[in-house]
């Protein structure tokens, strides 16, 4: 209802006020909210080795090599390049650089590229090497294919006993040598060890953790069983008023 006075009319609200956002009550909270980490620019974070050929070295034929194509947790079709027998479970981007590092091998570290074919390694595993194979090859850790070439990237290993080039008891030439090659050091790596330990050991405690949360809600189970029987028992028996 209006009120006058004054030839102006003044509206009175009666009853409660509206809030500023109907849907206030069903906002996050900021503590609540869930933050994706920001993903970096692939282009970036290049590291060269030998560190002293950062300005001066020129990669663009270098051979690409990704995690992927020396895990034996991976298909073929997830990028698996060499048999599974001569892979190892779980190689990461450190671990290709610490390896050719120890062959002598010039590369290139892009840390944030991710490999196309395998969608989790790409968030989970990220990052790949460029290697210059024909200065391997100059150091007699390679040799040419039977094409001539070094790339035998898309031709995977099929275990086949006819198989020469791919099988040859793991003495094969070109790129997928290379492949064995620093597949045989990974292991052998310190930081590679110490990685593992650390992750087995936060396993184990989060497998504690989940056994004693499991303890506590069957703890809890029991006893809220045992308490309603015994409050049902509690009760007073109807019977008939005294008069």
């Amino acid at each position: 209802m209006g009120k006058k006075g004054g030839g102006r009319v003044r509206v009175v609200q009666k009853g409660p006020k509206m809030p500023a956002n109907p849907m206030a009550d069903f906002a996050v909270h900021p503590d609540e909210e869930l933050h994706l980490p920001v993903k970096p620019d692939s282009s970036s974070g290049y590291l060269i080795w030998p560190m002293g050929e950062t300005f001066t070295m020129k990669y663009d034929n270098f051979n690409v090599i990704y995690p992927n194509y020396l895990d034996s947790n991976k298909t073929v079709k997830l990028g698996r390049r060499i048999a599974a027998k001569d892979a190892v479970p779980e190689p990461t981007v450190q671990d290709l650089h610490e390896a050719l590092a120890s062959l002598n091998v010039r590369h290139v570290i892009q840390p944030y590229k991710g490999y196309s074919r395998d969608a989790i390694s790409r968030w989970d595993n990220p990052g790949r090497v460029l290697v210059d194979l024909e200065g391997a090859a100059e150091k007699g850790i390679v040799g040419m294919g039977s094409d001539g070439g070094f790339d035998l990237d898309d031709v995977p290993d099929i275990n086949d006993e006819n198989d020469k080039e791919n099988n040859n008891e793991g003495k094969g030439t070109g790129k997928k040598q290379l492949l064995r090659e620093i597949a045989k050091i990974v292991p052998t790596l310190p930081n590679r060890q110490k990685r593992i330990d650390e992750k087995a050991k936060a396993a184990e405690v989060e497998a504690e953790k989940q056994k004693k949360l499991a303890i506590q809600e069957k703890s809890k189970s029991a006893a809220s069983k045992g308490g309603g029987g015994s409050g049902s028992s509690g009760k007073k028996k109807k019977g008939k008023k005294k008069k």
